[in-house]
């Protein structure tokens, strides 16, 4: 048998390829002509090598006077304890005056459109204008009736 010094493999009649023992064997054949390689994985899962040690987290000291109490219970923003959801930042008596503000006519002459009243109306009762035109549809807070507003 002559040494190989050239081969093309451009359109090999046959190749496998076989993994074992942390080696990968690649063979080729073409024409009658048998190539067969060898050669070492080297992978993060197969090393042995020593790794260095985890590094360990050290817990922060906090300051007792650091830590914040957090929101109250029934603050805006927390869970509410009935049903589990949001509390709401309105309540009943600020929708009332949200819906008055959204039928007085000499109020909502003063902005250029709609939208611009209600970001102003959002802005006073710290919610988005969005919200507020929720309100202004019946999509939110539709229970709420401006006749049943008491002094």
């Amino acid at each position: 048998m002559e040494p190989l010094s050239q081969l093309d493999v451009t359109a090999p009649d046959h190749v496998s390829v076989i993994t074992r023992d942390g080696k990968v064997t690649i063979s080729v054949l073409k024409d009658g002509t048998s190539v067969t390689l060898g050669f070492p994985i080297r992978s993060p899962w197969l090393d042995d090598s020593p790794r260095p040690p985890l590094q360990q987290s050290v817990p922060m000291i906090v300051k007792k006077e650091d830590q914040s109490k957090g929101k109250p219970v029934g603050a805006p923003g927390t869970t509410h304890l009935r049903y589990r959801g949001p509390v709401p930042k309105l309540n009943v008596r600020s929708v009332r005056e949200i819906k008055q503000l959204i039928n007085d006519s000499s109020f909502m002459s003063n902005f250029t459109s709609k939208t611009q009243a209600y970001e102003a109306i959002g802005n006073r009762y710290n919610v988005t204008g969005c919200a507020i035109g929720n309100i202004a549809r019946g999509i939110a807070w539709s229970q709420v009736k401006i006749a049943d507003y008491k002094s």
